[in-house]
């Protein structure tokens, strides 16, 4: 997934696919946070959104795009 030069400037899907690409790549969360411009509640929403819905999982390796995350990560045009 390509690196989004202004993570806050995405909207709905757009920015859920960013943020599991993110936690994807093992990036600390802490940066995440600051991507989304400090919004902490922002990515606490948004990994709820994302296990909630089947998008993502993680396990003692870290987080993993499901099948059915990469399905919707295809379907949402990211920049």
């Amino acid at each position: 997934m390509t690196s989004i030069a202004n993570p806050p400037q995405l909207v709905g899907l757009m920015q859920a696919a960013y943020v599991m690409g993110c936690l994807a790549r093992q990036n600390d969360e802490k940066e995440i946070v600051r991507s989304l411009g400090g919004d902490m509640q922002l990515l606490a929403m948004w990994k709820s959104f994302l296990i909630h819905n089947g998008w993502i999982t993680k396990d003692s390796e870290g987080w993993s795009v499901t099948p059915k995350g990469a399905m919707w990560r295809n379907r949402v045009t990211v920049v």
